[in-house]
């Protein structure tokens, strides 16, 4: 199908099984998908301006969807979500900013910086939260271990958390009023200008790099904040959901969205959000940190090969089939914690028997 506003013919499958890939990897991570559909889309032959102001419009409507699911779980600090929107917004608009001077510069300019910043980041961060996520479990499996004869139920199994980076304790000394204290985050104290601190970082990454900046905003919550993985997941998609639907105004009055585009990405992905959202409930916090920068480190090798190597193919192949294998591996989450939940609930029955 041809595209006039992004001038390139894309396959509409394509398009479909990225959505759906996004929702459900977007809906478990707590991302907005752009780690996902930006370079996908690049990989497709979409310009990279383009690309990242049609992800932004795919966004806003997915984690939307995303959003309130979790708010139904209890998995959202609306507290903390709302703090954040200040510090976003102003931080998407100069990400927005910086893109529309480097798209003046050329084409070729604006792939290369942002094609740089993915694989800096990328590759950081998921070395980073790999790293802490497998001593994490590591802990988990001792404790585990550690407790003879009892049982755990699937419904606890999925609340377990442990993170062995605890940044947050470090910004819990800065004595900078207003403070803020939450119960759904268990934050007893914590200055709000970490949180705000946060929230600009991630906006301006999300006007820059055409992401909800979740892929920087999730582990923010966990590592600096201090907020569970499960809660940080669902207050990141109700900020990601503010900074969408401000980057898809922006972006489209700067000729950066096509609409048709957006539309079939998201259709398949508001599917898909809703599994991978469900699926929160059935891992606990290292398996989905674990899985976050598994999949981290494979987007800034997709993006280096397209890049720098001059290997669309190859690119698209590793997006594509990595997407597709995690949330296979998500979805087998969520059927084994449902066959799980329900294995626990004959049990009382048939003893009642």
């Amino acid at each position: 199908m041809y595209f006039p506003i992004a001038e390139t013919s894309v396959c509409v499958a394509y398009l479909l099984v990225t959505g759906f890939a996004g929702g459900v990897c977007g809906g478990f991570w707590g991302v907005g998908g752009g780690c996902i559909v930006t370079p996908t889309l690049y990989a497709l032959g979409v310009p990279m301006n383009i690309a990242i102001g049609s992800d932004m419009a795919h966004i806003f409507g997915k984690s939307i969807i995303s959003s309130l699911r979790h708010a139904k779980y209890g998995n959202l600090s609306l507290k903390i979500g709302l703090i954040m929107v200040p510090g976003t917004m102003l931080g998407v608009e100069m990400g927005a900013q910086i893109l529309q001077y480097l798209k003046r510069l050329g084409e070729r300019e604006v792939n290369g910086v942002i094609s740089i910043l993915y694989i800096v980041l990328l590759t950081t961060l998921a070395l980073f939260t790999f790293l802490e996520s497998w001593r994490s479990k590591k802990i988990l499996d001792r404790e585990n271990n550690a407790a003879d004869g009892e049982t755990t139920s699937a419904q606890t199994r999925q609340v377990e958390d442990r993170v062995t980076a605890d940044f947050a304790a470090w910004a819990g000394k800065l004595r900078i009023p207003p403070y803020l204290s939450c119960a759904v985050a268990r934050i007893e104290r914590q200055s709000v200008w970490v949180v705000v601190m946060a929230s600009l970082v991630t906006g301006l990454l999300a006007g820059l790099l055409g992401v909800g900046g979740g892929f920087l905003r999730m582990p923010m919550l966990v590592y600096l904040v201090g907020c569970p993985t499960h809660v940080a997941v669902g207050t990141d998609l109700f900020s990601i959901a503010v900074s969408g639907a401000y980057g898809t105004f922006t972006h489209g009055l700067k000729g950066n969205v096509d609409i048709m585009m957006a539309v079939l990405m998201l259709v398949s992905a508001a599917v898909g959000a809703q599994v991978g959202t469900f699926a929160t409930r059935y891992a606990h916090g290292a398996q989905v940190r674990t899985l976050f920068a598994a999949w981290l480190l494979t987007v800034a090798i997709a993006v280096f090969a397209k890049t720098y190597m001059q290997m669309p193919a190859v690119s698209l192949v590793v997006m594509l089939g990595t997407a597709g294998g995690m949330s296979a591996l998500i979805i087998g989450y969520l059927i084994r914690g449902v066959a799980a939940a329900r294995a626990d609930d004959r049990g009382p029955a048939e003893n009642a028997e």
